[in-house]
């Protein structure tokens, strides 16, 4: 266990959640990696909408579909959002373009495109979403896994892995990371360096995770069951020991 590690580790007994946190950590560079709790299961909440808007670039890009194909917005697919959200321009059984649904589920983090586009998935591929996710586990999930919004760090870690190494495919979404939630979670450090970030927030959970574009890229996550216990204060503290760690700032 490096200094790194000892240091968080004791961050999160002296503060009581070292069973309520997983994390990771991946230098893009040397290739140094840890990961903690990789095989808790949290509720993903809004971090989902990473690899849902990944499936469906991996879908453009094999010509299934185009940015301007449209989909029904039904009455099933409300959920009140926090943000500007695909509601405020679209009323029930209206049909909205997949650019825009890409863009507000990112932005804004707005849940109507995602159950959208979670949804409608099936109708373009062979297999579900939660099928499609579920590749990126390097264990056999339960059951529960491919009918839940579920996740894991190994998991996360691995979407990151693959957002990363495929950059100039997903350089949209990565864009629209990058303007996300500013000033809050990892970006609220306010490092002199771009974080592409996608938090999550549901309940007791609380998440982000993240590309921080350093001289070696480090990608990052970060996953909370304390939504009650300044949930923020803790990723920002965590991942500003990452990269103390690393570059000493």
């Amino acid at each position: 266990m490096n200094t790194l590690e000892n240091n968080i580790k004791e961050y999160l007994e002296k503060n009581h959640i070292e069973d309520k946190v997983s994390y990771f950590y991946y230098n893009t560079c040397s290739k140094e990696i840890y990961l903690y709790r990789e095989s808790e299961i949290y509720l993903a909440a809004s971090t989902i909408k990473v690899p849902v808007v990944m499936a469906w670039i991996d879908l453009i890009e094999k010509g299934v579909v185009n940015k301007n194909t449209k989909f029904q917005y039904l009455e099933r697919h409300y959920e009140e959002s926090d943000e500007k959200a695909l509601y405020d321009t679209y009323s029930f059984n209206d049909y909205a373009p997949l650019s825009e649904m890409i863009e507000f589920a990112i932005v804004y983090s707005d849940n109507p495109s995602n159950h959208m586009m979670r949804e409608y998935y099936k109708n373009y591929s062979n297999e579900t979403f939660r099928e499609w996710f579920a590749h990126f586990s390097k264990e056999q999930m339960k059951p529960d896994f491919y009918v839940k919004n579920q996740m894991n760090a190994s998991i996360m870690l691995e979407v990151m892995k693959t957002l990363y190494d495929h950059s100039v495919k997903y350089n949209e979404l990565i864009d629209y990371m990058k303007i996300a939630a500013k000033g809050r979670y990892i970006q609220a450090n306010h490092f002199d360096f771009d974080v592409a970030q996608k938090y999550g927030e549901y309940d007791k959970y609380e998440h982000t995770m993240a590309i921080l574009y350093t001289k070696e890229p480090l990608l990052v996550g970060i996953f909370t069951e304390c939504a009650n216990e300044n949930a923020k204060k803790i990723i920002q503290d965590i991942s500003k020991m990452m990269v103390h760690y690393f570059y000493g700032k």
